[in-house]
């Protein structure tokens, strides 16, 4: 089994909120063989307390070490100009299939938010990296990193979403199912899951 932990977790650790002991009993299960646990190269940024992308892929290695974590597999990105890591990302071979893919998640996800960042800029601010990391597209860009990490999960063909992002994810289960997020569990649930299955294998 394939467990996907999105930028959330990494967060509830790094500031020790409510979920971080159950994140660190996953991360201690993947040690032990019971299944994997893979992190996202994609940064929620909006939830920390910076409202930054890590800035490059040094800076975010350097957080994942600061965990302990480097033993943890990655699941790679597309290649964004601006806002994918290009150390953990890989080229799209169809174009046109990812647009469509993304707008599919983006319909369920982010449903009102406008997909182009330029509608959120003042009127003449041409769309730079710099721009990217302002204020203004603050809540575009927090619904491209949940949209780009619910594709690079499907992408990778992996079981588990693992999120406390109930709002954006586990709410629209069912319309995220059907374009291929088998499950989305709170790290919480993840483990009461996994729990039931060991038992019921006993």
């Amino acid at each position: 089994m394939k467990l996907t932990l999105d930028w959330n977790c990494v967060i509830e650790v790094e500031e020790g909120r409510a979920q971080a002991s159950h994140v660190s009993d996953l991360v201690s299960h993947h040690r032990q063989g019971n299944f994997e646990v893979a992190l996202l190269a994609a940064s929620a940024s909006e939830n920390s307390r910076s409202k930054k992308f890590p800035g490059n892929a040094n800076l975010f290695k350097d957080r994942v070490s600061a965990l302990g974590w480097d033993d943890l597999p990655l699941v790679s990105m597309p290649s964004i100009l601006g806002l994918s890591y290009w150390d953990f990302s890989y080229i799209v071979d169809d174009d046109g299939k990812f647009k469509r893919d993304m707008d599919a998640l983006w319909c369920v996800i982010a449903p009102k938010v406008t997909r182009s960042p330029s509608d959120y800029l003042p009127a003449g601010v041409s769309l730079t990296d710099e721009a990217i990391q302002s204020e203004e597209l603050s809540k575009w860009r927090n619904a491209w990193c949940d949209v780009i990490s619910a594709y690079s999960h499907i992408h990778d063909d992996r079981d588990v979403f693992v999120t406390n992002n109930t709002r954006d994810f586990q709410d629209n289960a069912e319309a995220l199912s059907r374009l291929g997020m088998r499950q989305i569990f709170t790290p919480a649930e993840t483990l009461e899951g996994l729990a039931r299955l060991n038992s019921q294998g006993e």
